[in-house]
């Protein structure tokens, strides 16, 4: 009897385990990119409010890598990628992909800090926009920035930030 009471905690934490694997087991697991794991609890994009929001949390955090890699469009980002790749002629496949993505995102990065406007006005996109959408297709609109739109489509359940500058 005694020896139950001491196994007692123990049977509990192999319970906790079981149950917390099986939940694990269940959720979908996202594809990482870039060697990057989305991460839905920081940055969640199950609305185009939520994305615009992820994406100025991204920016506050200087984390343009997971901005790209998870926010973005990633058949923008593919697109830049892949040409950036065709600079790196040894090395496998996925190691060109990796410094091209990190080119990329070095790109983006002095982009940004060149042009500060454009991270002030993204910053308030996710404090104030309006949003028109539908199934696969949103814009966010704020009345201070008339000459501004954000565009973003549905990609299964997550919405992405698109590139419709000119």
């Amino acid at each position: 009897m005694q020896s139950l009471t001491h196994s007692a905690p123990l049977i509990a934490l192999l319970l906790a385990c079981v149950v917390c694997a099986a939940q694990d087991a269940g959720k979908k697991k996202e594809p990482m990119r870039f060697g990057m794991e989305v991460d839905q609890t920081t940055f969640p994009q199950q609305t185009p409010k939520d994305a615009m929001k992820s994406i100025a949390k991204a920016l506050d955090r200087n984390k343009i890598d997971y901005l790209l890699a998870h926010l973005a469009d990633p058949a923008h980002v593919d697109y830049w990628v892949d040409l950036y790749k065709k600079d790196f002629p040894k090395g496998s496949d996925a190691g060109k992909r990796l410094l091209a993505f990190d080119r990329l995102s070095r790109e983006t990065n002095e982009y940004f800090l060149n042009d500060p406007l454009i991270v002030k006005d993204l910053r308030v996109f996710a404090k104030q926009a309006e949003w028109k959408e539908d199934e696969k297709v949103a814009i966010g609109s704020v009345e201070s920035i008339p000459a501004r739109k954000v565009y973003f489509k549905k990609i299964g359940d997550r919405w992405f930030l698109e590139n419709r500058q000119q």
